[in-house]
């Protein structure tokens, strides 16, 4: 009896097993601890995953306008699973969306199963992403400058100008959230730019005028003296409404005309001198999206090449306060002022002298360089201005010059063919879509 009573009494008293059961205690913590870092790190993983998808849905539904915020909650889904890596460590939730002013909000939660956190309780964390994208930070003025030669009746090249032009209407007008975001207007040319013959009683109007390729200079110094043959009287009421170029040095400028006569513009007719003034007016700033289309419809082709005058009056309906311009005054935080111009011809005239022969304007030159000297003037004063300049050169024109106007070498297209117009015009209208991921 006593040897029953003493072993049970030593297996009672003995503490020697507390140490296993105290290791397991402390090390359930320990266990946990190091399983929390790798759930955590996880969870890191998650959060970058559902932040490159939602951004990636951003972008989409800030790209999407006039649609309801019914139909930009399934853009944004779509475009959410399609770029959330199919070996996904949580499971997302759906996407919301929210829409104030021009700032679109996403965001998005997913639930991830945990691993030893799940020996203290935590079976999943709850992992969340936001995303924000700003549609248009900035207004935009957008002039199109376009040819209407002659040449752009050749190979269907006016045919297809126009359904490109008016694609980008479409695409950069739909961009717009509220009324005056964007604005857009049109400057067709040739030899000349048609400011519409209801302005004819205008003080900025000059009817006589001489042209410098009819006037020869002799002598020099003191001695110096300069005879024009020529001298033009435009009738008023018979006007079409066509000016060709200022007097020099204003020709290259967006000054106002004074009291001054070489200020003013010459008004220019029909018949003389490369004059053709068949092609729609100048249309400044407009958001009349419908009107602007059909001004695009009228265009016609005829009449020479004058890079010059294009670009003159493309940037002073870019400039506020300028003839005829309605544009607003510049604010290069608020505010993108834009110029698309397309020429299919070489800079051949402006009214100084001609580029394709010889006159007394050029000395004896056989091809005139002042007539491209103007148009480069012209570019660096847009440029410092800063106004986004696009050029496209289609088949013809001088690449050199419209390279150096466009404000970057990727602004500048050249296409042998008119059919690649709708692409170019397609990557313009895109870029001034310009989106921003903005936190």
């Amino acid at each position: 009896m006593w040897c029953f009573r003493s072993l049970f009494g030593r297996f009672f008293s003995d503490q020697r097993g507390n140490f296993a059961i105290m290791f397991a205690l402390a090390a359930l913590p320990i266990m946990v601890a190091a399983g929390a870092a790798v759930d955590i790190s996880r969870a890191y993983a998650v959060e970058n995953r559902l932040k490159a998808a939602l951004d990636a849905a951003a972008l989409a539904v800030g790209g999407a306008t006039n649609q309801t915020n019914q139909q930009l909650q399934v853009i944004a889904q779509n475009y959410f699973d399609a770029n959330y890596p199919a070996d996904k460590l949580g499971v997302p939730g759906t996407v919301t969306v929210s829409q104030n002013g021009n700032v679109v909000s996403l965001s998005v939660k997913a639930d991830m199963p945990t691993t030893l956190m799940g020996l203290a309780g935590i079976k999943t964390l709850d992992i969340a992403a936001t995303s924000q994208v700003t549609r248009m930070g900035k207004k935009i003025e957008v002039i199109l400058v376009l040819d209407n030669t002659g040449s752009m009746d050749t190979g269907g090249r006016m045919t297809v100008l126009k359904e490109a032009a008016k694609d980008l209407i479409t695409t950069v007008s739909a961009a717009a959230l509220n009324p005056g975001d964007v604005r857009i207007g049109i400057v067709p040319f040739t030899t000349d730019v048609n400011v519409g013959s209801t302005n004819k009683n205008e003080s900025w109007l000059k009817w006589t005028w001489s042209h410098p390729s009819f006037c020869t200079t002799t002598g020099s110094g003191k001695n110096k003296k300069t005879e024009c043959v020529e001298e033009r009287t435009v009738a008023k009421n018979s006007w079409s409404g066509c000016v060709t170029d200022r007097d020099e040095n204003y020709d290259v400028a967006v000054s106002n005309p004074t009291a001054n006569n070489s200020t003013k513009y010459p008004a220019n007719d029909d018949n003389q001198y490369n004059g053709n003034c068949n092609f729609p007016a100048i249309v400044p700033l407009s958001t009349d999206w419908q009107m602007l289309k059909s001004r695009i419809d009228a265009m016609k082709s005829g009449g020479g090449t004058n890079t010059t005058i294009g670009f003159v009056w493309g940037w002073q309906m870019l400039t506020n306060g300028a003839t005829l311009s309605n544009a607003a005054p510049a604010d290069p935080k608020e505010l993108e002022k834009v110029m698309v111009y397309l020429t299919d011809g070489d800079n051949t005239y402006y009214r100084g002298g001609m580029g394709n022969q010889t006159n007394a304007a050029c000395n004896g030159s056989a091809n005139c360089p002042r007539v491209d000297q103007r148009s480069q003037l012209v570019c660096d004063g847009m440029r410092a201005a800063g106004i986004q300049v696009y050029t496209i050169r289609l088949v013809q024109g001088n690449a050199t010059l419209l390279r150096n106007c466009a404000t970057e070498p990727s602004m500048y297209y050249s296409v042998n063919s008119a059919n690649e117009l709708k692409d170019v015009f397609a990557s313009i209208a895109q870029s001034l879509s310009n989106l921003r991921i903005s936190k």
